[in-house]
């Protein structure tokens, strides 16, 4: 048997290897090996960095990864199968190239590619400082006014990062604009951390990132806000006629600021201001002025010398019914007409002053008999209302019933 297997060795050997390859061809054809990129990047993990110190800098946070599996493996491979790490354990401050390590969940898979293969990184020590804030305001109150020393709450800030960053802090600066305020300022505004330059400090935390301003703003101690009170006169006499009524006033501004070198003079002041009137009887439409302030010797208005007044005034409108005789046009020669009714009413909508001048001639209804001949006929007469700003419904009736005849009609007994 011994010599029979050292006879045969080789011959068995080969049939072994034969059938593994075989085997591993079936295999391969049944579930063939691919290698290519993952079509997702991978995050980077940047693992062991000491509490007490800060990666610096922009390291990449995905890496593109090429793997080599078979083809059931690659059709369950998910991104959170795949790991990338970069170990930042034991390391000091100062930079480094740092070799990015692949690991797979999956089996039978393996890397054969990374992109990126390394990373440029630096550690620095964290510190941190307290800084004081210092609240910077542009422009000023509105004239008359005048704004306290601002506050801000909390006044000093922790600002945290990189030991040579945070050193670069100068100054936390919050801005606030106070460009015509009349009210008092109460909000929160972000910080900006400065260099010495001025220039703006990038890669620190700071805490909280916002402060609460108080600016307290209010008036001169010799001006006043007093309100305004527009003086229009002529409206009695412009609506007792009843054909035009004022429909709104407004004015601008509502509220004045005065001043005065006597500060008796502005406490006794009223809450309110007249302006010079403004005569309104015979106007219509919008009538737009601006007028002065009637002011105590001594005070003076602040800013704007007047105030813009608008009034508008409209016509008011009514209805009134008419009745009209039917007129005839167009009737030929020989022939003799009866319509009935003989009159109809028109219902006429407009303003009041022009129904109160209407005359008889600017409204007319009119049956136009052109081309017509002997017979009865049902016709709806043609109302002509000469004032432009007039409307009418009608005529009532509608339909006027005409007769035409070759006789004359008989004439009515007395």
């Amino acid at each position: 048997m011994l010599r029979w297997l050292r006879e045969n060795l080789g011959t068995l050997l080969l049939s072994f290897l034969l059938a593994v390859t075989v085997w591993v061809a079936a295999v391969s054809q049944a579930d063939p090996i691919l290698e290519q990129d993952f079509p997702q990047p991978i995050a980077i993990s940047y693992i062991g960095l000491s509490e007490d110190m800060l990666l610096l800098g922009d390291p990449p946070e995905t890496a593109t990864i090429t793997l080599r599996a078979p083809e059931s493996v690659w059709r369950v491979l998910a991104p959170e199968d795949i790991h990338i790490e970069a170990d930042l354990s034991e390391l000091d401050a100062g930079s480094y190239r740092l070799e990015l390590i692949p690991r797979l969940d999956l089996k039978p898979s393996r890397v054969t590619g990374i992109d990126p293969a390394f990373v440029n990184l630096t550690i620095e020590p964290s510190a941190s400082k307290v800084v004081s804030v210092n609240i910077v305001t542009f422009d000023q109150p509105a004239l008359g006014f005048q704004a306290e020393e601002p506050v801000a709450e909390p006044n000093r800030v922790t600002v945290v990062g990189p030991a040579s960053i945070v050193e670069q802090v100068h100054e936390l600066r919050a801005e606030i604009t106070l460009t015509n305020r009349r009210e008092s300022i109460d909000q929160q505004v972000p910080i900006i951390p400065l260099d010495e330059a001025g220039n703006e400090v990038e890669g620190v935390q700071i805490t909280p990132v916002l402060v609460r301003v108080v600016v307290q703003i209010k008036l001169g101690d010799f001006y006043r806000l007093v309100s305004v009170i527009p003086i229009i006169r002529g409206r009695e006499a412009l609506e007792e006629l009843g054909h035009y009524r004022v429909t709104n006033i407004t004015y601008t501004p509502r509220e004045v600021i005065v001043s005065s070198s006597d500060r008796e003079a502005l406490d006794a002041l009223p809450v309110f201001v007249e302006t010079t009137p403004l005569d309104i009887s015979n106007q219509t439409g919008i009538v737009e002025r601006r007028l002065p302030l009637n002011l105590p010797v001594g005070v003076y208005l602040v800013g704007e010398q007047s105030v813009l007044v608008v009034v508008t005034i409209e016509p008011v409108f009514k209805s009134i019914t008419v009745t009209r005789e039917i007129e005839i046009r167009g009737l030929g020669p020989d022939l003799y007409v009866i319509t009935s009714p003989s009159t109809v009413d028109i219902i006429l909508t407009g303003p009041a002053a022009t129904l109160d001048a209407l005359q008889p001639e600017d409204v007319r209804v009119v049956v136009d008999l052109l081309d017509y001949i002997v017979g009865n006929y049902q016709i709806e007469p043609q109302v002509l209302v000469l004032p432009a700003d007039l409307e009418f419904e009608g005529p009532i009736p509608s339909i006027i019933d005409v007769d035409i005849t070759s006789s004359p009609p008989p004439t009515p007994t007395p």
